[in-house]
């Protein structure tokens, strides 16, 4: 028997310190999805409606458009009148989207390091720079949140300066499944991830900046791979071999 799982503080509290513009539907959406990726409500537990617009003291429509979002995503599967129940999502199925991801992430920043302008070089450098405070200790406010807003960014400049629109949809289809922000889970408290993530980041901001497409391929599919094998060793350590 699964119980439904007590998110309302929890939830609350990010959906306050959350600056993103996006509508509460989504903030919702993404805080549930943090979660479940980082086991915190767990494969199979179901989530009621109620509950949650009661917990968060908002009415249903967003908490049943966020549903209907993370249903869309496979994350859940939502069964009539009985709430949205919490889907498998296996080490095997990170890595095996990961694969795609690092294809078409290293395709983008090959595009990105032909086509970035000036603006967007810009971008880009604040981004690093973002990084760098966040992993130094310089930065202020939550440290989850600064550097998902600086990963955030410094990955949707290269897509954007990629200047393919097929290859962005592409891109954010395997984001909203599987989005950049979860691999903070596996770095929290291992300064060492941390130095090395932003190490690579640092190397593909240099190719893309220096125009060496083939540099900036390498390095952000080397990345993804890298942050993918973090997330997937992170869920196995943590929730022990599945059946």
């Amino acid at each position: 028997m699964h119980l439904s799982v007590d998110l309302g503080e929890a939830v609350s509290d990010l959906l306050a310190r959350d600056g993103s513009g996006a509508s509460l539907s989504h903030r919702v959406a993404e805080t549930l999805q943090r979660r479940i990726v980082a086991g915190e409500i767990p494969v199979g537990s179901w989530i009621r409606h109620s509950a949650v617009a009661g917990e968060l003291a908002i009415s249903r429509t967003p908490v049943r458009e966020a549903l209907r979002i993370l249903a869309e995503r496979d994350v859940v599967t939502i069964v009539p009148n009985r709430g949205a129940r919490v889907n498998d999502r296996s080490p095997s199925d990170i890595r095996q989207a990961g694969q795609v991801r690092a294809e078409l992430e290293g395709l983008a920043a090959q595009l990105a390091a032909a086509r970035i302008d000036d603006r967007l070089s810009r971008r880009l450098e604040t981004a690093w720079d973002r990084f760098r405070q966040v992993v130094d200790g310089a930065a202020e406010g939550d440290l989850a949140q600064e550097w998902a807003a600086a990963n955030e960014e410094f990955h949707s400049v290269i897509t954007e300066a990629a200047g393919n629109r097929f290859l962005a949809l592409s891109i954010a289809d395997l984001r909203r499944r599987l989005p950049h922000n979860i691999s903070f889970g596996a770095y929290a408290g291992n300064s060492r991830l941390l130095v090395r993530n932003l190490s690579e980041h640092e190397g593909i901001a240099t190719a893309v900046l220096d125009g060496d497409g083939v540099r900036a391929r390498e390095l952000m599919t080397a990345h993804i791979h890298a942050s993918i094998e973090a997330v997937a060793g992170w869920l196995e350590r943590s929730s022990g071999p599945r059946r």
